[in-house]
């Protein structure tokens, strides 16, 4: 069965039901002030940095943008124009539409809406105004409109004029025409810029959204000018985790951002395109698309979802009847991972393809760490201090003179699952400083005793480290399972294969994680009484199996290439190969009953069946078939 068929079998009450509800979330907010609320009707979970909770909420109800119905191609639109257009997307349950709002032309922009200030401006043409009419017929009928100035971005529009006073002036004009949003990428690269265009549009009630390749994750400024930001939006780019793909990011990556926007109590969104390559074949994306706003709405219940070109193959009305029935049913006292960062931070871009050394390396660790809490029953959340949660994961700089805060020290003397991972060697010998020794003393390791250091350099190199005794290895074992341990940079084909070797004599915790001695000396993973140190700088997807096991002793086998999210009640999870699936669920007892359905890359329902959990639970799986497991209660 299809899965668009699979809703449209549903009674006809609930189809009813759902338009009803739609129509009632847009047209509860008329009569309010412009942008009182947040775009999306979606409870918030906090409002100020520290104050965390992953909420489940109670009323999930994520706001679905279109974008193609008011682009460029299509040219001004008349009213009656415009009020057709915006009829169709509301009857197809769109309750957003972005606009193309402005482009460049060599040292000139070409813009497409009324601006008093651009129209004495020598370097701006003005070409026509469509967006007075869209939003004429869209508060009409209570959709959201969102200007896209992506097109004058100074990244990529290298003439560019912008100023933190030319851009405060033209946000005030998008706002007197009305508009909801403003949509950009790219602004970063001018920091004065970023952070005027994102004041200026806030002290109007129009939201702002900075489009977010997962790569910006890598710079040592997004957790500066983020949270300026009205709403944390994330790409969703390329999936496969062990190719390359030049034009874009990991996907997975992009759980950092989201859990960063936890911590900063902000509204998320996901961009993802049907209509062209982002990383997923164009075959597959009617399909794939929608599993993924699953996913991510199980694992941060995305407050907005923006389809590019998703008019006529993306349905929001049965993708969200389909995300609510698995998003009530899912665990409500899920516990919390805290990833604690405490890398520099700074407000300029690096200018480089690979950001700041540390970053980049907590980037590509990403993967590793938010998989492996997610499989392991946990949600996340990201941030630059502690902040109130179940388990922690400390990303430090590390290196000579490393100071640790007292705050994250005396974690090690709680009982709560502790990890500690650094950018760069971790600190020993005569030159330690002494938060760094109680924390490794808590681990089982003596830190007095002096380590050595291996790598340390992003470079292009074969499978094996040239010299043992320079190098650290890429694989190891972790309770006799093979994986790959240390980290790389896919999309740039870069090895980050880098660490710290701790001496047997220094040991007095257990190994968990280890090289083969073959090819490498010194640990992995060592730790003592659930405080662990970490010795790579950088993670391969695959470490996620001994961070799952070691928080929660359950997890996913790393031969099983597939990413989502694991709980008692329910566990959905893509395939990114032909792989087969080897889990540990979370919680879930033996002899439980367990209701698994099994969707293809084409959206067809390939199996549906009742099963009774034993673990491992086993299941093969194609390239992109999508797997949905819930507890039968």
């Amino acid at each position: 069965m299809n899965i668009n068929g699979y809703f449209k079998s549903l009674k006809t009450g609930l189809h009813i039901f759902l338009i009803l509800w739609l129509n009632y979330s847009c047209s509860s907010h008329e009569g309010e002030s412009k942008n009182t609320k947040p775009l999306s009707g979606t409870q918030k979970s906090g409002s100020v940095p520290g104050n965390v909770q992953v909420t489940v909420n109670q009323d999930y109800n994520p706001m679905y943008w279109v974008e193609g119905p008011a682009d460029k191609k299509r040219g001004a639109l008349t009213d009656a124009e415009a009020t057709a257009v915006i009829d169709d997307v509301y009857a197809k349950g769109w309750r957003g539409i972005t606009y193309w709002g402005a482009d460049r032309d060599g040292a000139r922009m070409n813009y497409f809406f009324k601006s008093p200030f651009l129209e004495k401006q020598e370097w701006a043409s003005f070409k026509y105004d469509g967006l007075t009419p869209l939003v004429k017929a869209a508060r009409d009928k209570g959709v959201k409109v969102m200007i896209n100035v992506e097109g004058v971005n100074p990244y990529h529009w290298e003439q560019n004029k912008w100023t933190p006073e030319n851009i405060r002036a033209v946000a005030d004009d998008i706002a007197a025409n009305g508009a909801d949003a403003v949509f950009e990428e790219c602004f970063e690269v001018k920091p004065d810029v970023f952070v005027a265009l994102a004041r200026q549009l806030k002290s109007k009630g129009v939201d702002y959204i900075s489009g977010t390749d997962p790569m910006l994750l890598r710079e040592a400024n997004f957790s500066t000018l983020w949270p300026e930001t009205s709403i944390i939006d994330i790409y969703n780019y390329y999936l496969k985790r062990d190719k390359i793909f030049n034009i874009a990011t990991l996907a997975q990556h992009g759980s950092l951002g989201f859990g960063w926007a936890k911590y900063w109590g902000k509204p998320t969104s996901l961009i993802s395109p049907v209509n062209r390559n982002w990383g997923i074949p164009g075959d597959y994306s009617p399909a794939v698309i929608p599993y993924l706003c699953m996913i991510r709405a199980l694992q941060f219940r995305l407050d907005n979802f923006i389809i590019f070109g998703g008019l006529n193959t993306f349905d929001p009305i049965s993708t969200q009847a389909w995300i609510r029935e698995y998003v009530d049913k899912q665990e409500k006292d899920r516990p919390i991972l805290n990833i604690v960062v405490l890398l520099r931070k700074q407000k300029d871009y690096s200018g480089s393809e690979t950001g700041d050394p540390g970053w980049n390396r907590l980037f590509n660790s990403g993967d590793a760490i938010t998989s492996g809490a997610m499989n392991a029953g946990y949600n996340i959340v990201v941030s630059d201090k502690v902040v109130p949660a179940d388990a922690y994961w400390i990303y430090a700089s590390g290196g000579k003179g490393d100071e640790l805060p007292e705050e994250v020290v005396n974690l090690f003397s709680t009982g709560k699952p502790v990890f500690i991972q650094c950018g760069s060697f971790i600190p020993s010998g005569m030159e330690i400083t002494p938060g760094w020794k109680t924390v490794l003393d808590k681990c089982g390791v003596d830190g007095k005793k002096t380590f050595s250091n291996r790598g340390g350099r992003d470079t292009e190199t074969g499978s094996l480290p040239p010299n043992q005794e320079a190098e650290i290895p890429y694989t190891g074992y972790y309770k006799d399972v093979y994986l790959r341990f240390t980290g790389s940079d896919v999309q740039r084909g870069m090895d980050l294969r880098s660490g710290t070797v701790i001496p047997a004599d220094a040991i007095r915790g257990t190994v968990y994680c280890a090289p083969n001695k073959t090819y490498g000396r010194g640990p992995y993973i060592v730790g003592k009484d659930r405080k662990y140190v970490i010795t790579a700088t950088a993670l391969n997807w695959e470490v996620a199996f001994p961070i799952s096991d070691l928080l929660g002793g359950c997890g996913i086998l790393p031969s099983s290439n597939v990413w989502g999210i694991a709980g008692e009640k329910v566990t959905a999870l893509l395939a990114i190969e032909t792989t087969e699936l080897v889990i540990h669920i979370p919680g879930l007892k033996d002899g439980s009953r367990m209701h698994v359905v099994v969707w293809d890359s084409k959206k067809n329902k390939k199996s549906e069946e009742t099963v009774i959990y034993k673990a491992p639970y086993k299941h093969m799986l194609k390239e992109y078939d999508f797997i949905l497991i819930d507890k039968v209660e």
